[in-house]
């Protein structure tokens, strides 16, 4: 039996970061899954770089930070998959400046329209079609955030799940059978046509943050406005900066959901909400106006206030964003969310310590509401910041 032939993959971005033997087939599915990120294979020489695959058997056996005991793969277009995650992770080790945003991404008149991650709402099957209707793609699953808040390509194709959704316009199964890439029973990679595919480094402004809510029956489109925090929040969820403190992600995160829409995408048909959504950003008006936002934060824990004075919990950090406020406490990284009223109640307090008669007047003036219904309102909004370590009573002598 020869001997296993070695190379290391050299990326941009990265240099040696992947060692392989034995398998030239993986190579090929690896680069035809990651066309836009350039690549050089070289001898292999010196220490081994962190992401190793050798042949084992019929399959493969990949090692890495991640899978130090080793993870088996059966098929190539596995084990591009799998390969592609320890490269994305690599180059975010790499790069702390910039944020993994998890998330699909298409380029709109110069301008980038990102779909945070949310359950089997369909972001890859919709970045494949708005490469059906000619926009080009920036990614299905990850896309960079750069330090001046710009959105950067990794250059890696979108990955459909296996079968296609019976429910899928002809067109579009014709656009994905005729530019298909890699695949097994599981996943398949599209090969965009050329120019469809941002390069790796390539790098626009966000234009809009676009929430995702498939719906099989839904007969049209239908795009709305939500409030700005709900962007913020799928943002916070959505990323791979799991070792950066949540204020650092809000400081961020804020500048960028105050210039950028923040919108809500209800759709079943994938290609027909493609290009629904680009005449739409081409004409403003077709948004509908904001959904109402959630709100007070759930609580940690239930706690009956008591008609003392009130006050903010020492070591918890507030930014306000349009109409509301993100609280973070400082000490464990919780992040909460009040809406317009639950900000005005921080805002109160923190002015000076305040009973809840006097909040609840305040407020019934302010927004012209029978006292009775507001106070009611208003402890249980305290029982939720006091149950979540936000606001704590004072004693009357903290009066200043």
């Amino acid at each position: 039996m020869s001997p296993v032939a070695f190379r290391d993959l050299r990326l941009s971005g990265l240099g040696r970061v992947l060692r392989l033997g034995g398998c030239p087939e993986v190579l090929g599915a690896l680069r035809a899954a990651m066309p836009g990120w350039p690549g050089e294979l070289v001898a292999a020489e010196g220490p081994a770089p962190p992401v190793r695959l050798c042949r084992e058997g019929d399959g493969y056996r990949q090692h890495s930070p991640e899978l130090p005991d080793g993870l088996f793969l059966s098929t190539p277009a596995e084990a591009a998959c799998s390969l592609i995650a320890d490269l994305v992770g690599e180059f975010f080790a790499r790069h702390p400046e910039a944020i993994g945003l998890h998330g699909g991404s298409v380029e709109v008149d110069g301008q980038l329209l990102l779909f945070p991650a949310s359950h089997r709402a369909g972001k890859s099957t919709l970045a494949a079609a708005f490469a059906a209707a000619g926009y080009r793609v920036f990614g299905d699953d990850v896309l960079a955030l750069t330090a001046e808040g710009e959105g950067m390509a990794l250059g890696i194709a979108p990955r459909l799940r296996l079968p296609l959704p019976e429910s899928l316009d002809a067109e579009l199964v014709e656009f994905v059978s005729d530019h298909a890439g890699p695949a097994d029973e599981r996943y398949l990679y599209l090969a965009p046509p050329e120019g469809g595919l941002a390069p790796h480094g390539e790098s626009r402004p966000l234009g809009a943050v676009v929430l995702l809510a498939r719906e099989e029956g839904a007969r049209v489109p239908r795009l709305s406005r939500l409030a700005p925090g709900e962007g913020l929040l799928r943002l916070l969820c959505q990323n791979f900066a799991h070792a950066t403190p949540s204020e650092a992600l809000l400081e961020r995160f804020l500048p960028l959901m105050e210039r950028v829409p923040c919108l809500l995408l209800r759709y079943a048909e994938p290609l027909a909400a493609a290009r629904a959504l680009g005449e739409a950003l081409a004409d403003p008006p077709a948004v509908t106006r904001p959904e109402a936002p959630a709100s007070r934060p759930s609580p940690a824990r239930a706690l009956t206030p008591v008609d003392g004075l009130w006050l903010p919990a020492e070591g918890v950090l507030d930014y306000p964003l349009g109409e509301e406020l993100f609280l973070v406490e400082v000490a464990g990284g919780a992040i909460h969310r009040l809406n317009p009223t639950g900000r005005l109640v921080w805002q109160l307090l923190a002015h000076e310590p305040l009973a809840p008669l006097e909040l609840a007047e305040l407020l019934a003036e302010h927004f012209g509401q029978p006292l009775p219904r507001v106070l009611e309102d208003l402890r249980e909004l305290l029982a939720d910041l006091a149950g979540a370590g936000l606001a704590r009573p004072v004693d009357q002598g903290a009066r200043g």
